[in-house]
């Protein structure tokens, strides 16, 4: 009986062990987990994976279950992990807007964000990086609450909004451009050293500011940015568009809209006008599901979109689908012939 005892206390005490080693993540709903780090009076750590994600796996089989993390995480964190690709993460990722992985978060109690870490770190620097979101001031909080309270100078802006940058806060990052191209002068916002605000859509969308400072400032971007990239970034947005339309996502006013942007283009006069206006030719057939007349199409634009090989990728993955698979695509419903046909047309592309 002693022995049964001593058995019961020692496999009890082993529990007890394993269970300090690692992070210990709750199965909760996001709700839930908030709830409960409230109670507690901790912040809330949310681990945003997917199962393919091979750095996710690397944090999760490497740095998680390590006893040091564990030691750190546990006393402050109510801890969570949601696999973006299912109903949790998909409804945390809409509300945070999580677009890498692995990404982590540090939540406060009422649930707004007080930092945010991107990548796979080795134990002792991912402490140091979450220590770093809670106690310094580098935390995304802590920026939040000098740009809340009214810090605008220039220095302070512009490292902010690299860091909205850097973690895709798009939507607190286009407030922060307006303020910071406010008291930016013009010789700086033509500099490489802004062009990240110029050269990056979700910065400076075509109905913002700072895309009008640079369609009007265009001449002098081209002498410091050089105008293949100026040009490229001022049609990226007619591009998408044009590729959306041939995608099907944009029925019943795609063909009013191509005559639209097709006058624009020929407007701007972009260095990439060719191939655009290439890609916009296949686009406008795309509607009438003639695949035969598509293909003639195709067979006369595609060689001339051989100059931007990226523009080229995607137009040929939106008529074809990923993989040459021909699902939910213009020519899903091709036949052998079809596609035997559009195959050559790809590869007199790739012989050109």
């Amino acid at each position: 009986m002693r022995r049964f005892v001593l058995f019961i206390v020692f496999f009890a005490a082993c529990i007890a062990v394993r269970g300090q080693g690692g992070v210990n993540f709750e199965i909760l709903t996001f709700e839930e987990a908030l709830t409960k780090a409230k109670a507690e009076n901790k912040l809330l750590f949310v681990d945003c994976y997917t199962t393919w994600c091979g750095t996710c796996k690397l944090m999760s089989e490497k740095v998680f279950p390590d006893a040091k993390v564990g030691e750190f995480f546990n006393p402050r964190f109510v801890a969570v992990k949601f696999d973006m690709e299912k109903e949790e993460g998909k409804k945390f990722g809409q509300k945070y807007n999580v677009a890498a992985y692995p990404t982590f978060f540090l939540i406060l109690p009422d649930g707004s964000i007080q930092h945010k870490i991107s990548g796979a770190y080795e134990a002792d620097e991912f402490i140091r990086l979450v220590k770093e979101g809670i106690e310094g001031t580098e935390s995304l909080g802590n920026w939040e609450e000098k740009f809340r309270t009214g810090d605008r100078d220039k220095a302070f802006l512009f490292q902010y909004l690299q860091k909205l940058n850097k973690f895709n806060e798009w939507s607190k990052a286009v407030v922060v451009v307006d303020e910071l191209l406010k008291v930016a002068s013009d010789e700086e916002k033509v500099s490489k050293d802004y062009w990240f605000i110029f050269g990056n859509s979700q910065l400076s969308p075509s109905d913002s500011k700072a895309f009008k400072f640079l369609r009007d400032k265009r001449e002098r971007f081209y002498v410091a940015i050089g105008r293949e990239e100026v040009d490229k970034r001022l049609g990226e947005d007619l591009c998408n568009e044009i590729l959306a339309i041939m995608g099907g996502e944009m029925v019943n006013v795609g063909s009013k809209r191509l005559k639209a942007i097709e006058k624009e283009l020929k407007k701007m006069k972009l260095v990439n006008e060719k191939s655009l206006l290439a890609s916009l030719e296949i686009a406008k057939v795309v509607e009438g599901g003639d695949i035969d007349e598509l293909l003639d199409v195709c067979e006369k634009e595609i060689p001339i979109l051989q100059g931007d090989s990226q523009l080229a990728l995607w137009v040929l993955f939106r008529l074809a689908g990923p993989f040459l698979q021909y699902q939910d695509c213009p020519l899903a419903s091709a036949t052998p012939a079809q596609k035997a046909r559009w195959e050559k047309i790809i590869q007199l592309k790739k012989n050109n």
